[in-house]
């Protein structure tokens, strides 16, 4: 639960449901004209590369990327960190390994570049399963994630019917839109998306520097304080563990991220919505500045999080720490901190 009171609970309803609204007409304004496959999973090549670019980082940026990393900076300090920055890195590695080769041997999907060099339904069976197989367990993830944080912002009783009903609305909002929408209907919505995450990132960030003064040494002070842990805050192990099995572990799941977060096939698709190999490499590029920029402003709320909310309050409204971003606004959104 949390500290709102009634008229801005009453806020954040009309705000949410006037939000769904609106994207869900300009999904219906922007989604394809007619019943063809072209135009349903690309939009025609329509898409400049800055809005592609902005679309595979809005579909990059994921509720896993905005709540659950920051809130294991918040928790575990360097682990974090460390999981911010392969973030970013696992799109530079798409960016200059995989990109121009998809776009150049595909048409829709990862099966068609596959069944390009191997012909047969075999082939595509196995993408269709490798595709399921990476697919479920991360829309489990994102769909737990949103359905916290909806709970949380609605003030919702945290108990596991709420948080269901929660995680059906929100599922059945996500496919409404890909069904409806197409290719450049979903580009609108990321595209929406990254900017007010960008926007509202940015003064949150500003926000939390400004209460030490801009000084980084001050705020991580703070946040080894904050945390309870101190030194090894900014040290490995506190997320896993530090035995040679927990850093063996560490080690792997950054591998994992680096190598599979942007091989998902729902970020693959967006590259053969671009004109040519040279829209492909400038999309890439504003997808990879936008998402290192955000990936920024992560490290910065979650260290903000950890020096202003505490790890203490965290855990104890969210065991995983989703909920510290708006934890954190709240403590902004009030009188500063008494200082040592």
């Amino acid at each position: 639960m949390n500290d709102f009171s009634s008229g801005t609970q009453a806020i954040v309803l009309v705000m949410f449901t006037t939000l769904v609204t609106v994207t869900l007409m300009m999904c219906i304004m922007a989604g394809p004209d007619r019943d063809d496959l072209t135009n349903f999973y690309t939009g025609y090549l329509s898409l400049t590369p800055l809005k592609n670019g902005l679309a595979i980082a809005g579909d990059y940026i994921s509720a896993a990327t905005v709540l659950s990393t920051t809130g294991i900076i918040a928790l575990a300090g360097y682990d974090g960190y460390v999981l911010a920055v392969s973030t970013a890195l696992s799109l530079v590695l798409l960016m200059f390994l995989l990109a121009e080769p998809l776009r150049n041997a595909g048409r829709f999907t990862m099966g068609d570049v596959l069944a390009r060099n191997m012909p047969g339904r075999a082939v595509r069976i196995a993408a269709c399963v490798v595709t399921l197989s990476a697919t479920l367990p991360f829309l489990v993830v994102q769909l737990s994630g949103a359905g916290s944080l909806l709970t949380f912002i609605l003030n919702i009783p945290h108990a596991a019917g709420a948080r269901t009903a929660c995680i059906v609305i929100i599922g059945s909002l996500m496919i409404i839109y890909a069904a409806i929408g197409g290719m450049r209907g979903t580009a609108l919505i990321q595209m929406i998306k990254i900017v007010l995450l960008l926007g509202t990132s940015v003064v949150v960030a500003a926000l939390v520097l400004n209460r030490f003064d801009w000084s980084p040494g001050d705020i991580l002070r703070a946040a080894q304080h904050g945390s309870g842990a101190g030194p090894a805050f900014l040290q490995q192990g506190l997320q896993l563990g530090t035995s040679p099995v927990d850093r063996l572990d560490f080690v792997s799941l950054q591998f994992t991220v680096v190598l599979g977060v942007a091989c998902l096939p729902h970020i693959t698709m967006r590259l053969y919505s671009a004109q040519d190999v040279p829209a492909v490499r400038r999309s890439m590029s504003w997808a990879v500045g936008t998402v290192t920029t955000f990936c920024l402003l992560v490290i910065i709320m979650g260290t903000g999080a950890a020096a202003l909310v505490g790890s203490r309050y965290i855990t104890a409204a969210d065991p995983h720490g989703r909920t510290s971003v708006l934890m954190l606004s709240q403590v902004l959104g009030g009188p500063p901190p008494p200082r040592a």
